[in-house]
């Protein structure tokens, strides 16, 4: 009796299907004895939103921790460029770039992504005047594996003319995998965050959402991230991003594909200790999944028996 094949994508989808079935049915973390939970018990399921996507797991998780490390791959800065025509057109790294308004924190996010400062971080908006590509993966003095994009903001501070060149450079970098939209969580969507989703979709640029500073959501002060968060702030952070769902990804819209289906928040400013930060990791785990680092590989042929025909090739996370 021959075995049924399973393409690639289905079992991918199914895979997929799999993770979010049993991410919804997980058991709510117990409080401590201050009734709140403590923010290193907190998973991506808790304060990020994920309804087309799969749920990433402890293992992917750490994996992308290790792919970030800075004792492992130490990240470089490879070039600054204020116009779209001065940007090295010949790498052919997988890049993906960090856009929104100014002070948003997209560089101090950049540099706990990276584990290391290199980025120059200010209270003063605007403080980013041009695009800064850093390339993370690789060995020292050999090639990058993946390049991060911290581009200049837009709004306060910012100047129209680096909205032009940032639209060129997103339309027509071949490079580019997904350009990721941070959001400030105590401040929501603007208009003219609308207005840059709505660009991305009429250009068709791979988008997705980060919301900043999550911290300011969960937590009362700063002080009180040593005693966690109350159950309340998680399922107020929870109607929240089911609530942008619909803005980031409009049914009915007239250009354009919407954001990808997953919200993600993090906090760059909120350590857990060993070097991570609050919802880092699934964003790390998210930059790899865009440039293809995702964990997804050709499986081996199983081994059945000899009267019956092989089974081919199938795609497996590992």
């Amino acid at each position: 009796m021959n075995r049924p094949y399973v393409c690639r994508a289905c079992l991918r989808k199914s895979y997929s299907n799999a993770v979010r079935k049993l991410s919804s049915q997980a058991v709510p973390h117990p409080p401590n004895n201050n009734g709140k939970i403590p923010l290193k018990d907190l998973t991506p399921s808790d304060i990020s939103y994920y309804w087309d996507t799969p749920v990433p797991d402890e293992s992917q998780l750490a994996y992308a921790d290790k792919f970030f490390a800075p004792s492992r791959h130490s990240p470089i800065k490879l070039w600054s460029a204020s116009k779209f025509r001065t940007t090295p057109m010949s790498s052919l790294e997988p890049e993906v770039a960090f856009l929104g308004r100014s002070n948003v924190g997209k560089s101090s996010l950049l540099n706990a992504i990276m584990g290391r400062e290199m980025c120059w971080t200010s209270s003063k908006p605007g403080r980013t005047r041009e695009m800064n590509a850093f390339g993370i993966g690789g060995t020292k003095g050999g090639e990058s594996k993946i390049v991060l994009l911290d581009m200049p903001g837009y709004g306060k501070a910012s100047r129209a003319e680096w909205g032009v060149e940032i639209m060129k450079y997103l339309q027509g970098r071949r490079q580019l995998r997904r350009t990721f939209l941070l959001v400030d969580s105590s401040h929501g969507l603007k208009s003219i965050d609308e207005d840059m989703l709505m660009l991305l979709r009429k250009y068709a640029i791979p988008h997705q959402i980060i919301l900043s500073k999550v911290d300011k959501v969960l937590l009362k002060n700063k002080k009180s991230a040593k005693t966690g968060t109350p159950s309340a702030n998680i399922a107020k952070l929870k109607k929240f991003l089911q609530d942008l769902k619909p803005v980031i990804q409009p049914d009915g819209r007239l250009e354009g594909p919407g954001a990808l289906g997953e919200i993600l928040t993090a906090s760059a400013e909120t350590s857990l200790g060993n070097g991570r930060y609050l919802g880092v990791s699934a964003v790390r785990w998210a930059i790899l999944s865009a440039a293809g680092f995702d964990g997804y590989v050709e499986a081996k042929p199983a081994v059945i028996p000899s009267d019956s025909h092989p089974l081919r090739t199938s795609a497996v996370p590992s």
